[in-house]
């Protein structure tokens, strides 16, 4: 979400101002909180619609974040011409739109039987034993928040990292809409202590991880090099549990697929545990590339991904080479 989106042109001014930047954040968290209250007025579906129509009208007009949208799609989509990419990113904003707008119908999704469809690829010992945890990894794919509500579902005691908004009156909207996920929510930042004492108290822990971590390593990501973390990876290695993909797909509406997939785990040659989580880190980048490519719309891509003094496409034979061996 943007720092500001009504004064989004007057960010840098609002950054150095703070009484005008607590007035920028009431004005936009007005704005959020009536599309959110009217969303809940409505039935889930039409409420998702409504959002739609609301994503993808206010999403083109904040300029900066478009733009960036734009370089992401053209990035992972060369064969799209200019027109393709627009109307590519113009849908996207309105699957965002979507997201918001099902904030206050969580409850619903994760009540209503038809609207939360779980398939199991491979059973691991998460799904039998709650004392056994695993590592959850998802995209920002469709509404990535269900995955919780799927763990909460299969009985999995969960914790899940999450990323506040910078305006803390939004922060405290999204979370009071969050509590029906079934999860613990922890902030992203200074994050590794908290999910290692998650895991030591037996709870599985879930994390979207296709953006950038700067501080992060590289891993190929539609045949360039994205910085990402290994967090995930190095969790499950060090607590010797699975590392589980988690695949969130809309069906119609307000209706999802979670799929667990089967577990990721590290090629026989990796001779050290870096090397390990490197590794099992790519395999989940494979995963996500493929599940993107099958419906790119629902592909939330709002932050830039290639840092651009860093981006360095590999050539046409090792990228088709990676596809072919891609995970099912």
């Amino acid at each position: 979400m943007a720092e500001f989106i009504v004064g989004h042109s007057l960010r840098k001014l609002a950054r150095e101002h703070n009484v005008l930047r607590q007035l920028l954040w009431r004005i936009d968290f007005v704005l959020i909180w009536l599309v959110v209250k009217l969303a809940r007025l409505l039935p889930v579906d039409t409420a998702s619609r409504f959002g739609e129509r609301v994503g993808a009208w206010v999403g083109p007009r904040l300029k900066r974040k478009t733009a960036i949208y734009k370089e992401n799609m053209s990035r992972a989509f060369p064969e799209l011409d200019e027109g393709e990419i627009d109307r590519l990113v113009h849908r996207a904003w309105g699957r965002a739109g979507r997201v918001m707008a099902e904030y206050p119908h969580l409850d619903t999704i994760l009540n209503d039987p038809d609207r939360l469809e779980i398939v199991i690829r491979e059973r691991v010992n998460a799904y039998d034993n709650p004392d056994r945890p695993c590592v959850v990894v998802s995209a920002h794919l469709s509404n990535w928040e269900v995955n919780c509500s799927a763990m909460a579902k299969l009985g999995m005691p969960n914790a899940s990292l999450y990323s506040p908004p910078t305006n803390p009156l939004l922060d405290k909207l999204l979370r009071d809409h969050r509590r029906a996920l079934n999860s613990e929510l922890l902030p992203r930042d200074n994050s590794a202590r908290a999910l290692t004492r998650a895991l030591k108290q037996g709870r599985t822990v879930g994390m979207v991880m296709d953006r950038r971590v700067d501080e992060g390593q590289a891993v190929r990501f539609f045949g360039m090099d994205k910085n990402s973390t290994l967090m995930p990876a190095r969790l499950a290695l060090k607590f010797n549990c699975e590392l589980v993909p988690a695949q969130v797909e809309r069906l119609l509406d307000a209706r999802y697929r979670v799929t667990f997939h089967p577990p990721v785990r590290p090629a026989a040659h990796c001779r050290n545990d870096n090397e390990r989580a490197l590794d099992m880190t790519q395999q989940v980048h494979q995963l996500f590339e493929d599940w993107i490519r099958a419906r790119p719309e629902d592909w939330f891509c709002s932050k830039r991904l290639w840092a651009k003094s860093k981006i360095a496409k590999t050539e046409e034979a090792g990228r088709d080479a990676d596809i072919d061996s891609y995970a099912a």
